[in-house]
């Protein structure tokens, strides 16, 4: 119970930190199963399944991709798991996600086989991978499925996870505003025009008169040449008078 009281409080603390939008919680169930929590004791019956409570923030990235972070508690076989996923929306409601993350495991059964390997002191944080789906019930509700792999090998421990998600906010304010379809402003008709003013037709230029031409100017009449001046006849010198003989 301490370890729960410590994870509360921490859990608390963290997502004071965080924007309130993104917080949700999640309720799952996870099957656990590999050589880690086997027994060879038929007297005890380990503990191969988990209710887990988790805390998540989602943080939107771009369009389509959400970073996703989560603590979470598992009552029945004891382990907390804390996980980073990036989750990719393949369609309007279905989402891919793949993460990793930190697994810390205090179930007596797992400390037992931990105990026995090689005599060395056992680790109880194990990293691991996981990866799932998920689809969209509401905008704010989803069910999800995931596979844990903690440990491979010959000693390994693997489970598969799904539950139901909640969002407290819905989708990410981000995330919305990308998809919300902004409706287009409306139009305002242009501003009738006023018909121009019927302009008023020049008036008639009146044709100049017609010019009379100039009268034909008569050529002045030919001046008749005086008429030739008759040399005075020869004056005949009068006769000498007769010289007596």
């Amino acid at each position: 119970m301490k370890k729960f009281y410590t994870l509360i409080v921490v859990a608390i603390l963290g997502t004071t930190t965080t924007f309130a939008q993104g917080l949700g919680a999640s309720l799952d169930y996870a099957i656990w199963n590999g050589t880690m929590i086997e027994t060879t004791n038929d007297a005890l019956t380990p503990e191969t399944s988990s209710i887990i409570i988790a805390l998540n923030y989602t943080h939107n990235l771009s369009e389509k991709m959400d970073l996703v972070g989560s603590v979470g508690y598992g009552m029945g076989f004891s382990i907390v798991p804390m996980k980073a996923d990036l989750n990719y929306e393949i369609t309007n409601k279905l989402s891919a996600n793949l993460g990793m993350g930190i697994y810390m495991i205090s179930d007596d059964t797992y400390e037992t086989n931990a105990l026995g390997l090689d005599g060395a002191e056992p680790s109880f944080n194990e990293f691991g991978t996981n990866l799932g789906l998920s689809y969209e019930l509401t905008p704010a509700l989803s069910l999800g499925f995931n596979y844990n792999m903690i440990k491979s090998g010959d000693f390994d421990l693997n489970g598969m996870q799904f539950g139901l998600a909640y969002s407290f906010w819905g989708k990410s304010e981000a995330k919305k505003d990308t998809k919300k379809v902004v409706a287009p402003k409306k139009v305002v008709a242009p501003k009738k025009v006023a018909a121009p003013k019927k302009v008023a037709a020049p008036k008639k230029v009146a044709a100049p008169k017609k010019v009379a031409a100039p009268k034909r100017v008569v050529a002045p009449k030919q001046v008749v040449a005086p008429n030739q001046v008759v040399a005075p006849k020869q004056v005949v010198a009068p006769n000498s008078p007769a010289k007596p003989q």
